[in-house]
């Protein structure tokens, strides 16, 4: 029995399965193993792990008996193996025997190399350190800088598939260019986000209601020791025509993190050096939310930029606004 990966924008959606070696035997047969794949079509690279989890990245599972609470898996350490499943690196995991219904609990992201021993490392009870890259224009780093958590309770012992969902617990920026007013060449035009910082605690929340964007934010801080602002460099896409266009160059940042008025968040230097930068016009700032997408449709003129921007769900709100040259 496969099991498959549902993701909408804002989620990724992963089936928990127990399977056995032959999926044309009997129920009564089963054997109980626990096995996770996934069944979602491939993303555009502008859409880079927002409806699965790309290819080689880590996802560590946790598993508790339901009642009464008693740890059951520990770290369970999985690979995406970007055919629509997940490598299971260790043992198999099976469901208990005597017959308890399971609550999981799985993450997915960019933590020190040593922050998960497979069974050994308990659920994380206090923070743990995500860090988005400071360069996210290859595919690999953006996606390791994608902070992801899923939570499914009281699973029964079953050969049906069960659903973990995955929520982007950080935000999204991303840019598209277009040539504007004087046909500046935007040949070899670099991207970056600025003013934001790298490092983000993490402290996952068995008890929270996954469902609520609160209760996701509430397990983000921004700590402010050892944690400068850097910029973010991302991939360059233009366009000529920005209704026909879906490529954006993108990045995951850290939210909690207010750009104030008239600061600048997006960079864009040309071949020849000239910097144009696109500031915050609202009075109260850019207060960067989780789970948020960010985009930005930016004309490059010889004079300036024409930015127009959308935030989404990763609601929406149309804004526009004006950046000037350096």
């Amino acid at each position: 029995m496969k099991v498959k990966l549902f993701m909408t924008m804002a989620t990724a959606t992963i089936i928990l399965a127990g399977c056995s070696n032959d999926e044309n035997e009997v129920a009564d047969n089963w054997n109980g193993e626990i096995r996770l794949t996934s069944g979602v079509t491939v993303q555009t690279r502008s859409n880079t792990q927002a409806t699965q989890i790309q290819e080689g990245e880590t996802v560590y599972v946790w598993a508790d008996k339901a009642s009464p609470t008693t740890e059951y898996i520990k770290a369970w350490t999985l690979t995406a193996d970007g055919n629509n499943g997940f490598k299971n690196n260790s043992t198999p995991q099976y469901y208990p025997t005597d017959g308890s219904n399971l609550d999981f609990y799985a993450l997915h992201g960019n933590f020190a190399s040593n922050a998960f021993t497979e069974n050994t490392a308990e659920f994380p009870a206090t923070a743990i350190v995500h860090s988005v890259e400071a360069d996210q224009s290859g595919t690999e780093a953006y996606a390791k800088s994608d902070l992801l958590y899923a939570v499914q309770k009281n699973v029964a012992r079953s050969k049906d598939a069960v659903e973990l969902t995955f929520y982007h617990m950080l935000s999204k920026v991303e840019v598209a260019l277009k040539s504007g007013d004087g046909n500046p060449d935007l040949t070899g035009a670099a991207v970056t986000i600025v003013g934001t910082k790298l490092k983000a605690d993490f402290t996952p929340d068995k008890s929270a209601t996954i469902t609520e964007q609160v209760a996701r934010a509430g397990m983000i801080t921004i700590p402010g020791d050892n944690n400068d602002a850097t910029p973010i460099t991302i991939r360059t896409v233009t366009t000529t025509d920005f209704n026909g266009n879906s490529e954006h160059g993108e990045a995951v940042v850290l939210p909690k993190q207010t750009i104030s008025q008239n600061t600048p968040f997006i960079q864009v230097t040309l071949a020849n050096k000239a910097v144009f930068s696109y500031k915050i016009p609202d009075a109260g700032g850019l207060t960067l939310e989780s789970g948020k997408k960010y985009t930005y449709k930016i004309t490059v003129n010889q004079t300036g930029l024409t930015v127009t921007s959308k935030i989404e769900n990763w609601t929406s709100e149309e804004k526009v606004g004006d950046a000037e040259m350096d």
